[in-house]
């Protein structure tokens, strides 16, 4: 016979294990909800309970089958549909978890936390318009918070609209008292980004002044001194003091890494390669362990380059179904071009080159194709039987994708930047066989270096570059997996080296242009005006284009050879191929 327990009981047991489970006790929040089913197997709340420490686990997939199983006996619960979202989210079920956060919203259409779930998966999705209405109904509802400010004003930094960021900022300010600190960096850091140094700097003291060792507000502080005052030595040496003298012992990963990256920087600036390869494995490391990469698949984008590796052959080419020639979408005023490349090969600064043409529009750091790729099963084997009403449909997603974003398919160039889509262009070349692809090449030793040095948004692409070992196995793959390509399939490519770029613009981008069937203009001389006015580069790259193109750059693994010669054999083979030298 099963013991028994009474209504007031489990009641009481699911009152403490909440209680746990807010606290972050989450063996003893499991212990509780496991205490009643033993009981009742069925109990909503205790199988909602469990599902939630799983979450909290990060066992995305234990959650789900949990709070769908609770949400089965309770439907008309809101927080269950919502946590059940959040497990689909976890796992990279998107679809699925909109479809939970609809079921929560048909229940109750006020209920703060479906907005900020849904927003942050729109957001990460990078669907911004979306994540910024679901943010801005959640200061709706919540307007006392500050919260809901930050989040619509990180939405709209991600989507480059970085004016929209400051006008949330502004909005937090007019309705809390005291202006949260984490406002005022927001401040500091969005005006620096728009190169508004001198309001980035008032912003930030602002900031200090309240928290004299705030991360953020020290590093935005700092870095918009060093663009004010480049290669002032004497700056240099009070502002590493400075951050030298916080105890990044006591802060947590995301500030640590902040204050790494910016400490990397000015010794870097100062000569001392040294120290600043050190703080950069101090950043990197303190990246890797964020919580919020707790449930990323690390291997994941290494896999997808392995399994197209693996999959394009020359009998796999060979197989495809045959489909007609297309010189250009009818309407259209010129074929869809793709810039690409590995990440820091200049990929941003071409970007604002051909952007300042004025009969070229392009869209930045966007994933147009994702859509593509989701819509075609079995990808990339499905390539090979495609036919032309699949090809047809694939085409209209991609169209329907850059409309969402505002282009100007009928009179403009419209070039689509994503460096790394260079892995998906056998998928490019099977739907869009007449597109132009620009291809931008940079000494493979500086590009690895470059990006083991970023402060990237950390993904799951952008963790390859967590270690100098990492990145350069990364470049590796993926320019393996682009050799193949060049091999096997028939592309129409311009290669624009970074190098001979920073020498001679107009010798490195008018045959580009050409290429792209257009004129040479005067505009494009000078990208970082471009970049200025334009306001909403979204990338890494964002302080080094909007100033006057410089050469310390390349050729600046030499300075770091020490700790690159274990990665260099990797690299070699590219090096020599590319015809570069080491």
């Amino acid at each position: 016979m099963k013991p028994q327990l009474g209504r007031e009981e489990i009641t009481r047991a699911l009152q403490l294990g909440g209680g746990h489970l807010a606290a972050g006790r989450l063996d003893h929040a499991g212990a509780a909800a496991g205490a009643i089913l033993k009981i009742e197997p069925q109990n909503p709340d205790a199988l909602h309970l469990l599902g939630l420490v799983a979450l909290g686990k990060g066992d995305a997939a234990s959650a789900e089958k949990l709070i769908a199983a609770a949400a089965a006996l309770m439907p008309r619960h809101v927080n269950v549909w919502v946590n059940l979202g959040n497990a689909q989210r976890d796992q990279g079920k998107a679809d699925e978890a909109l479809l939970s956060y609809r079921r929560a919203e048909a229940i109750n259409p006020a209920y703060p936390d479906l907005f900020l779930n849904r927003g942050r998966l729109y957001q990460d999705m990078a669907q911004y318009a979306e994540a910024i209405a679901d943010f801005e109904k959640l200061i709706e509802l919540l307007p006392a918070e500050a919260g809901p400010y930050m989040r619509a004003a990180s939405a709209a930094t991600d989507a480059g609209r970085f004016r929209d960021a400051l006008v949330y900022c502004h909005k937090a300010i007019e309705r809390l008292d005291p202006v949260p600190l984490q406002v005022k960096t927001v401040l500091a850091t969005t005006h620096e980004r728009l190169g508004e140094l001198d309001e980035a700097i008032a912003w930030a003291e602002k900031a200090l002044a309240e928290n004299p060792e705030s991360a953020g507000a020290l590093r935005t502080w700092s870095k918009a001194r060093r663009r004010q005052r480049k290669n002032d030595a004497a700056l240099l040496v009070e502002l590493r003091q400075r951050l030298e003298g916080v105890d990044t012992g006591s802060l947590g990963h995301a500030d640590a890494r902040l204050l790494y990256s910016e400490l990397a920087q000015i010794c870097d600036e100062q000569g001392d390669v040294a120290s600043a390869f050190e703080y950069f494995t101090r950043m990197n490391d303190r990246t890797s362990q964020l919580p919020a990469l707790k449930g990323v698949d690390r291997q994941k984008f290494g896999n997808e380059v392995e399994e197209l590796l693996g999959v394009f052959t020359g009998k796999f080419v060979k197989s495809w179904n045959p489909l007609p020639e297309i010189e250009r979408e009818p309407g259209h005023a010129a074929a869809p071009v793709f810039l690409v490349g590995f990440p820091r090969s200049g990929t941003t600064l071409m970007d604002q080159i051909f952007d300042a043409h004025p009969n070229v529009q392009v869209f930045e750091e966007q994933p147009l194709l994702r859509t593509v790729r989701k819509s075609l099963l079995d990808y990339p084997r499905s390539l090979a039987r495609m036919g032309e009403v699949e090809r047809e449909a694939a085409r209209g997603i991609y169209w329907g994708e850059l409309r969402k974003e505002g282009a100007d398919l009928e009179g403009m160039t419209v070039v689509n930047k994503m460096p790394l889509d260079i892995v998906h262009v056998g998928l490019v070349h099977r739907i869009f066989p007449e597109a132009r692809i620009i291809f931008a090449l940079r000494h493979p030793a500086d590009c690895v270096l470059s990006c083991f040095m970023q402060d990237f948004v950390p993904n799951g692409a952008m963790l390859n570059f967590l270690t100098i070992d990492g990145s350069a196995r990364f470049y590796d793959r993926v320019m393996t997996l682009w050799q193949k390509y060049r091999t096997l399939l028939p592309l129409n490519v311009h290669e624009i080296r970074y190098e001979n770029l920073i020498a001679n613009l107009r010798g490195e981008v008018e045959p580009a242009l050409n290429f792209l069937g257009l004129p040479w203009h005067d505009a494009v001389n000078d990208p970082a005006a471009h970049a200025l006015a334009r306001g909403t580069i979204r990338t890494p790259s964002y302080s080094q284009v909007t100033q006057p193109i410089y050469s310390s750059s390349a050729e600046r693994w030499r300075r770091y050879e020490m700790q690159m010669q274990p990665v260099l054999p990797i690299l070699e083979p590219h090096v020599a191929r590319f015809g570069y030298s080491l």
